[in-house]
């Protein structure tokens, strides 16, 4: 019997993975999609919203609690963690980090790996790191013998989707960070993004699963989709850019991560 297909999400900090993957992970995991997630860090220098509950002592341990209840809405129970520190994951070792990630895509024998482009979406150092460990860890991972070729995606944010909340904060009266503040993104040109899945049937159940990040939900990203269910605009869809194999001219726009292998 063939293993069943697995989808891999690979990032830096809780809730990356919801943002990211909460939506295919909704439509996929129903139809038997297998999907694992691996994290460098439990976001030890991360937000800690006051009814959460979580001391700066104890937000690591609250934060990888978080993650996996997030994960656990869209039927994901496969939920690993590195020791990184939130904040020094450009500072590790590039090396010794590409090879933890790489023995996490052999444990886990993922046929679709996710993280976020090379500039981080939000342009934050440990994104950053994770996304370049990451691609360097694919490509020993698929340079290896494989029941099914393995394929490789970038998330992020288009440019008018950028535009368009930005202008939905405004609309309700939330101040999102600009372009060029920390931790502000421009967007990826819309023109790369090579997937673009539609999840606005599950996108109430990403939104609940985003939600399971309590201790986040001070941040005006995560106010304002709370405003007046603003969330159904911004989990509508997922966008992903294909790295390997690389699209050709022609192909047509993928629908899904799995759609290659006919599932999804």
């Amino acid at each position: 019997m063939a293993r069943p297909l697995t989808v891999a999400g690979i990032f830096a900090h809780p809730d990356d993975e919801t943002w990211s993957l909460a939506g295919s992970f909704a439509l996929l995991v129903p139809k038997g999609v297998r999907g694992a997630v691996w994290t460098a860090t439990r976001g030890q220098a991360g937000q800690i919203a006051e009814e959460s509950g979580a001391t700066r002592e104890t937000l690591a341990e609250v934060r990888e609690g978080e993650e996996r209840a997030a994960m656990a809405v869209v039927g994901v129970e496969r939920v690993f963690f590195g020791d990184l520190v939130d904040g020094e994951v450009e500072q590790a070792d590039r090396d010794a980090l590409a090879r933890e990630i790489h023995g996490f895509l052999e444990r886990e024998q993922p046929d679709v790996v996710v993280t976020m482009e090379p500039a981080g979406v939000t342009a934050h150092p440990d994104h950053m790191a994770v996304s370049a460990a990451t691609q360097a860890a694919f490509g020993a991972y698929a340079a290896g013998p494989r029941e099914r070729e393995p394929r490789f995606y970038y998330w992020g944010a288009p440019v008018s989707d950028m535009t368009g909340w930005r202008t939905l904060g405004q609309a309700s009266g939330f101040e999102l960070p600009g372009a060029d503040d920390p931790y502000g993104t421009k967007g990826t040109p819309d023109e790369q993004f090579t997937c673009t899945v539609d999840t606005s049937a599950v996108a109430e159940q990403a939104w609940r699963a985003l939600c399971q990040h309590r201790t986040q939900a001070g941040d005006v990203w995560y106010r304002l989709l709370g405003h007046q269910e603003n969330w159904r605009t911004v989990f509508s869809r997922s966008q992903y850019i294909r790295v390997h194999p690389a699209p050709r001219p022609g192909d047509p726009p993928e629908t899904s991560l799995v759609e290659a292998f006919g599932n999804g």
